[in-house]
């Protein structure tokens, strides 16, 4: 369990530090990353600051899982965590049924097609891992 572990920790520190990239030099293209109407135009625009705490937010639980292995502080409730981080990313691959997630119905932009790809695959494979390792490990 400790490789799913650390697996997990290496997925959220290298999402964590993509978002950190991004605050500082900027997203090349944001339709590729951000969700879009079937206009072109952006629905979020995060800023700086979103940008930042949404890396901290991953960088937060890539802690939880290394903790799971090197176990560098003690907290009964890390287990409920990790569920909770385990049905956010439940909920972010089933998505909002309109433009996030494997059950959207706009299909047709650029962030649906990187979505429909990468993203929401991740998104699954990081929530079977999680309660995999909560409940088996």
């Amino acid at each position: 369990m400790e490789v799913i572990a650390l697996l997990l920790a290496t997925v959220f520190i290298f999402l964590s530090g993509l978002h950190l990239y991004w605050v500082l030099f900027g997203i090349k293209d944001p339709t590729q990353v951000l969700p879009t109407n079937e206009d072109g135009k952006l629905l979020m625009g995060p800023g700086k600051i979103g940008t930042l705490l949404v890396g901290l937010f991953l960088a937060f639980f890539a802690s939880v899982y290394l903790n799971k292995v090197l176990e560098f502080f003690s907290f009964d409730g890390l287990t409920y965590i990790s569920f909770g981080i385990g049905f956010l990313f439940l909920a972010r691959t089933i998505g909002d049924f309109k433009y996030v997630g494997f059950f959207k119905s706009v299909k047709s932009t650029n962030f649906a097609f990187m979505d429909t790809r990468y993203y929401s695959p991740l998104s699954l494979m990081v929530t079977v891992l999680i309660f995999v390792l909560e409940i088996w490990g």
